[in-house]
């Protein structure tokens, strides 16, 4: 059920991602830079009303969602574990799925100041999603079974973002009808919800139709969190954390420029039309979920086999999947209006980064034992707002969506990713910090 969280999650971020190739009419050619000439934009007959709304309004509607996204990840993580993650993650769906079924009239009546703050609820509303499933892995999963379930869990994000770019292109061709995908995603939002509140509790003890044996078992093999202080100042004070911040950062800067961005770039530049502009933006998040299973057999194998340390590890393949992919993104302005060769670098771009869920993402759990929903909660806040100014760097570069204009955005992507993977290399820590361990601990030591 958390899988399918994340999954409706994902459906109801990045519909507007392929809808809004629509909701805005497409650029008049004869007043700007054509970058690909060759290629003839398919324009459709869509309802729902189109809008001549200049780039950047186009960059702050998509933008917006991260304002709200990165404001309540704290206060998120915070209500899960003081009143139980079921209710937060119920909710956090339901008003989501509310604001998708609404976004058409919202559009269609207040324009796009309508849409901006419309998004930005979106994003509110999802923010705490992420420290909700900590909160519920620590209260229901064995440690010995966290791997694999944990895997499960988070790998909705991604397999969302597959199916809601593909079947969001498809709704819209088919039904010749933007809302239309709004009005499907937040229906199949309510569905999930539906069933989540009778099927999900927070607690073992709280589960009306959990057997006895299964109690037991998980009060001997879940440690149950104890009720301490959070050492806020010491955390926020530690490197290893600030390395963590600078690793998320750089690859949410990647994974949400693409998400955002990619289906702007195929529209303006390359002309795809809204359906297949859908399937291949889903390629690069299809390849993203494979790899992230491939190199975790890698990661596990190599530590294992005493090839390299942990502590080795997690900086190798966080690095890696930051520079690499980044370097890879920099040659596709050089392929120019190659379609194929365009949509076969993003992909292998993506694919280079499933390395970064065997190095920071574990590394999280390697400084705390106690506080890694509270760290995450952190770390995720500020590398969110990636999604923030990385869609208006976008923006601002690219008014007149040439080649040579996309060639600065990656560019930039490149540096940041050099920057914040050194730092990360420098400051990041395998072992566990001395501010995690409670008092009766110390004295235990």
């Amino acid at each position: 059920m958390i899988q399918l969280a994340m999954v409706n999650a994902y459906h109801l971020r990045v519909v507007l991602n392929i809808a809004i190739t629509e909701i805005i009419k497409p650029k008049n050619y004869t007043e700007s830079v054509d970058a690909c000439p060759n290629y003839v934009y398919e324009a459709l007959e869509i309802k729902g009303g189109t809008y001549e709304w200049p780039v950047w309004i186009e960059s702050f509607i998509l933008y917006s969602f991260y304002i709200g996204y990165s404001i309540s990840h704290i206060p998120g993580g915070w209500l899960a574990d003081k009143f139980g993650a079921k209710h937060v993650m119920g909710t956090c769906i339901l008003v989501s799925s509310i604001l998708n079924l609404l976004y058409p009239l919202a559009i269609s009546k207040g324009g796009y100041t309508a849409a901006i703050v419309l998004r930005t609820f979106v994003g509110l509303s999802q923010g705490p999603l992420l420290p909700t499933i900590t909160t519920f892995i620590q209260c229901w999963v064995p440690i010995k079974e966290r791997a694999l379930l944990v895997s499960i869990a988070f790998g909705g994000s991604t397999l969302g973002a597959v199916t809601g770019n593909v079947f969001s292109g498809m709704i819209i061709k088919r039904t010749q009808s933007w809302p239309m995908a709004f009005y499907i995603w937040g229906i199949f939002g309510m569905v999930w919800y539906s069933f989540y509140m009778f099927m999900v509790y927070s607690k073992p003890r709280t589960h009306p139709f959990i057997t006895e044996e299964e109690l037991q078992m998980l009060d001997k093999q879940v440690e149950y969190r104890k009720s301490f202080k959070v050492p806020w100042v010491e955390i926020l004070k530690s490197l290893p954390v600030w390395a963590l911040v600078a690793g998320q950062f750089v690859h949410n800067y990647i994974f949400f420029t693409v998400m955002t961005d990619l289906p702007k770039y195929l529209k303006e530049i390359l002309k795809v039309n809204v359906e297949n502009n859908g399937i291949a933006t889903a390629l690069p998040f299809l390849a993203l979920w494979i790899s992230q299973i491939i190199f975790a057999y890698f990661a596990d194998y190599i530590v294992n086999k005493n090839i390299i340390s942990v502590l080795k590890a997690r900086k190798l393949f966080t690095a890696f999947s930051a520079v690499v992919p980044a370097s890879v993104l920099v040659l596709v302005v050089y392929i120019g209006c190659n379609r194929t060769l365009v949509i076969t670098l993003y992909t292998m771009a993506l694919f280079l980064v499933g390395p970064f869920f065997s190095g920071m993402k574990v590394n999280l759990n390697d400084v705390t034992i106690h506080y890694g929903g509270t760290i995450a909660a952190i770390v995720n806040c500020i590398a969110s707002t990636t999604g923030v100014w990385g869609p208006l760097v976008v923006g601002l570069l690219t008014p007149n969506s040439s080649l040579e204009e996309w060639h600065r955005v990656f560019f930039i992507m490149l540096g940041v990713a050099i920057s914040l993977s050194i730092f990360y290399c420098v400051f990041a820590s395998a072992e566990r910090q001395k501010w995690d361990y409670l008092d009766d601990e110390i004295d235990e030591n």
